[in-house]
């Protein structure tokens, strides 16, 4: 039998990276995307977020391609929130996205960097936050990244 392990840290926003996802309705959302990680056989370590982004840490299907997960993600997820009232502001996710392949020996940490965001944010921006990550890889950042 083939085994494989792919994890990835992903992290997308809101358009315009407007504040629109309420505390109060963060666990109805983050549990429907947990249905669409579960159909699409890939396994959820962690999802947090905040008012206008969302982190998630899974280890992607072996028949699954990245761009399509977050595509599929985004776009279920999208319609369900126009639909369920709870989310009046929400205009739709941004174009963009930020994936990053984690090593198995970094999942914990990554856990964790997911699961305490609300602390994370006291002190840092998302804007600071999308930099530093994708800084950290070597790739270079624009100001309208994940816009």
């Amino acid at each position: 039998m083939s085994k494989t392990i792919s994890l990835f840290h992903i992290v997308f926003c809101t358009k315009n990276r407007c504040q629109v996802i309420p505390l109060s309705q963060r666990a109805p959302l983050f549990r429907f995307i947990w249905h669409i990680i579960q159909e699409k056989k890939c396994v959820l370590y962690r999802i947090n977020g905040m008012e206008e982004h969302i982190h998630i840490l899974i280890d992607l299907h072996p028949t699954c391609a990245l761009s399509d997960f977050v595509r599929e993600i985004k776009s279920k997820s999208s319609q369900w929130m126009r639909k369920s009232g709870f989310y009046p502001l929400f205009d739709g996710w941004g174009k963009e996205y930020f994936a990053e392949s984690k090593s198995p020996a970094d999942k914990d940490t990554v856990i964790t960097y997911i699961k305490t965001q609300e602390i994370h944010h006291t002190g840092h921006t998302f804007a600071e936050e999308v930099y530093s990550l994708i800084t950290e890889t070597g790739m270079t950042c624009r100001e309208d990244d994940l816009s």
